[in-house]
């Protein structure tokens, strides 16, 4: 497989899948085009270096100190080529972690996407990629005897420097993208889950204010102002926590779990779903019909996102179905296949939505709802993305029909 069929293939997972599958992938093909048997990428993870990925599931998540070889690495900006048993600052519980003995180990860094300053004299890498032989695969350098170590740019000017590895060094800054953007997930995700537990807190403790104004002078909830005050504030905390919440939602969907499950189990369940939240809007004679293809046959798919998303759809029209008051509110669910592909429509017997929202209903935030968050259908989209399909909306004064192909 050439390089530029290398890089679609990183490209088109990248666009599909989460930063970890994207790393994966590249890690398997910095191996592949080194030539060696196996490989990992290691990270900064506070006062050590972490195995983020390695072909060695076992050795994920270990840590090792940065006066280990790939601390070398990462630190003075060194190409290292060892043979591991010979050298100190092999990690060896690595070894005895996965019952197999280090050979051959060429320890490479990867540059930091950020721009290191002027004032240093080694660039800002951040972290490893480290290809193992079971051979010597520089029969003309006896590392046996000691460690060879090359800074950067000189590796590069040598006649160690061979077509296989100029491939690899070209990849490198998409591991370091990669590697960025997992990191500034895994940030945003704990910070995003401390303000949705601290914005379910301030709702609790304006509870307890209500309860302490109360004793205190009851006559002051009566006061229409005080009320509508408190009205806002905590309408405000509660919207914030959705948001929250859905952000939440939002960062784990790329992570898809792919199983054998039928289509039409996922589709019944959101049917079921719809109803009990048509019921919580009380909207009065709401019915669901259900065209299934039962010659759907069970097939690879994440179906608790697929829910997700198909809820998603339903929320939406649900809602406008109540906020309108349309009489006989109905949601109809059909699933058909032709060839390879799956087809999925829900569609309602709403108003249908004027033309500034159905041109930005996949764009994040761009929600005209009150409350609303504007996320649930960049979800929908985002989850329908990482089964490689499309989806599409038609809307009219009959209703809006979301169409979608797997």
């Amino acid at each position: 497989m050439s390089l530029e069929q290398h890089l679609q293939r990183i490209i088109q997972i990248s666009l599909g899948t989460s930063p970890e599958n994207m790393l994966k992938t590249s890690l398997e093909i910095c191996t592949e085009l080194a030539g060696g048997d196996s490989g990992s990428i290691l990270g900064e993870e506070g006062p050590a270096l972490q195995f983020l990925f390695s072909d060695v599931e076992e050795l994920i998540g270990v840590r090792v100190p940065f006066d280990s070889i790939a601390g070398v690495t990462v630190n003075q900006n060194m190409v290292i080529y060892t043979y591991a048993p010979s050298d100190k600052r092999h990690f060896d519980g690595i070894d005895k972690r996965i019952e197999k003995q280090t050979n051959y180990l060429l320890s490479i860094p990867i540059p930091s996407i950020h721009s290191s300053s002027a004032n240093k004299k080694t660039a800002k890498n951040a972290g490893a990629l480290q290809i193992l032989f079971n051979e010597n695969i520089f029969p003309d350098l006896d590392v046996k005897a000691g460690p060879q170590e090359f800074i950067l740019n000189d590796f590069k000017q040598s006649d160690l420097y061979s077509e296989k590895f100029k491939n690899v060094f070209f990849l490198l800054p998409m591991i370091a993208f990669g590697m960025e953007v997992m990191n500034l997930r895994q940030t945003s995700y704990q910070v995003i889950h401390e303000l949705k537990n601290k914005m379910i807190s301030s709702l609790s403790w304006m509870n307890y204010l209500k309860d302490d104004i109360r004793d205190i002078n009851s006559e002051v909830l009566e006061n229409e102002n005080v009320l509508e005050d408190l009205s806002l504030a905590e309408s405000a905390v509660h919207e914030g926590a959705e948001l929250a919440k859905n952000y939440l939602q939002f960062t784990k969907i790329y992570t898809p779990i792919f199983e054998i499950c039928r289509l039409n189990d996922i589709l019944k369940e959101t049917a079921a779903s719809s109803k009990a939240l048509a019921a919580d809007f009380n909207l009065e004679d709401f019915s669901v019909e259900t065209i299934f293809d039962e010659s759907i046959q069970p097939g690879e798919l994440d179906g608790g996102k697929l829910k997700m998303a198909f809820y998603n759809l339903c929320k939406n029209a649900v809602e406008a179905l109540a906020e309108h008051k349309i009489e006989n509110p109905k949601l109809t669910f059909t699933s058909k296949s032709e060839g390879d592909a799956l087809f999925v429509s829900i569609a309602d017997n709403g108003p249908g939505m004027p033309p500034e929202i159905a041109e930005n209903l996949f764009i994040p935030f761009k929600t005209k709802k009150e409350g609303g968050t504007g996320l649930g259908l960049t979800i929908a989209k985002k989850i329908i993305d990482l089964h490689t399909g499309t989806i599409k909306c038609s809307t009219g004064p009959d209703g809006t029909k979301f169409e979608i192909q797997l």
